[in-house]
């Protein structure tokens, strides 16, 4: 049994489906049912990451947050004054 559905879509969408549904010779009412019925229902809606993304972020967990009240500037004189004898 099917059951008629009415779908709010961008024109640009629709005509792009228009013209593969013409290509594939079938409807578009096809085509989106065939599409959800290819969904697995217990698939994350997430895309996996990518593998250098996925590293960088296990070697972010396992950095030590900056303290609150560390500045940046501080940290740069202290090395001038180190290297360079100047500050």
């Amino acid at each position: 049994m099917t059951t008629k559905l009415t779908l709010s879509i961008d024109s640009k969408v629709l005509a792009k489906a228009r013209r593969i549904s013409k290509l594939r010779k079938t409807s578009i009412s096809a085509m989106v049912a065939h599409y959800i019925a290819s969904i697995r229902e217990d698939e994350t809606s997430e895309e996996p990451l990518a593998p250098l993304t996925q590293r960088v972020l296990e070697i972010g967990q396992k950095v030590k947050p900056v303290p609150a009240d560390w500045d940046y500037r501080d940290e740069l004189a202290d090395i001038i004054e180190e290297r360079y004898g100047a500050k």
